[in-house]
């Protein structure tokens, strides 16, 4: 499967994960789990765009890789927590097929959810996994 260069790509407004530790009271925002977390990446395009701008809650920062294939953004949420949601805010270099992965160990990888032929912008993927590490693989 060939995969369209990312570029510019994870934005920091939605987050890796959009999840809440205990579901909020009406009307609270949901805090993502991913939000303030370590995250590493394969490449970042310059040191403004380090990948820990993916998940720190600033929607005026973002992650961007190299312009090449193969590109990744992983998450260390810390400890062992269920998934069941995945946001990416995608701008205007975006993956067209990607995959979100999630692991236990940071090594070996499940797929949650395979895409192809995104059209970029906010993307909401339903998930169901369980494991430490979350990535965003394109």
């Amino acid at each position: 499967m060939r995969w369209r260069p990312l570029g510019v790509t994870l934005a920091a407004t939605a987050a890796l994960i959009a999840l809440p530790a205990a579901h909020p009271s009406a009307g609270a925002a949901e805090i993502p789990l991913s939000q303030g977390k370590s995250a590493t990446a394969s490449s970042v395009e310059n040191a403004g765009t380090a990948a820990g701008k993916a998940v720190d809650g600033d929607t005026g920062t973002r992650w961007s890789s190299a312009a090449a294939d193969d590109q990744w953004l992983r998450v260390d949420l810390g400890v062992t927590a269920s998934v069941t949601r995945v946001e990416l805010d995608w701008e205007a270099a975006y993956g067209k097929d990607y995959k979100v992965q999630i692991s236990g160990d940071g090594t070996s990888w499940t797929d949650l959810k395979s895409v192809t032929g995104s059209d970029g912008g906010a993307d909401t993927l339903d998930v169901s996994g369980r494991g430490r590490y979350v990535r965003m693989l394109g």
